[in-house]
């Protein structure tokens, strides 16, 4: 039988892991999240929690954290963040990802006040393009690598 077990981004956000149990699920044991460099620019900072990418439907799934050099407006008028909390689908054939979960946070690495959140389901997913050498091509090379590449 498989358990599934939230892991905690870090021992000081315990309470926004519980806002984030259902995002950031996975199927690994209890403890901090081992975030990998993926990519850089210079607008933005990206990291994907390797033992979060798993068999989601006909594709992958991976949660992601970016981390903006610059606040960046959220939906919400005067609210900005500068990090992001993400789960993405995968399509490794077809080179392409959606945005089923995503947590906008005022600080850096997932800190602070959660500013803005939004989720899809399946049905409503909004599937974009992921060209090689791009953030989202970065991201989607990273998750679809063969074990151990």
């Amino acid at each position: 039988m498989l358990i599934r077990v939230v892991r905690p981004l870090a021992a000081a956000t315990l309470a926004m892991s519980m806002t984030l149990a259902p995002a950031l699920a996975a199927d690994v044991p209890v403890g901090p999240v081992q975030w990998e460099p993926v990519t850089k620019t210079e607008k933005v900072e990206v990291f994907v929690d390797p033992a979060s990418i798993h068999a989601a439907g006909t594709g992958l799934e991976v949660t992601v954290k970016q981390n903006y050099a610059q606040p960046q407006p959220a939906a919400k008028k005067g609210k900005s963040y500068l990090s992001t909390g993400n789960v993405y689908r995968i399509d490794c054939a077809q080179r392409r990802l959606g945005l089923k979960d995503l947590r906008a946070y005022d600080g850096l690495d997932l800190q602070g006040k959660l500013v803005q959140k939004a989720t899809a389901k399946d049905k409503n997913m909004q599937w974009l393009d992921a060209p090689e050498r791009t953030v989202f091509g970065e991201i989607v090379d990273f998750a679809c690598r063969p074990p151990g590449g």
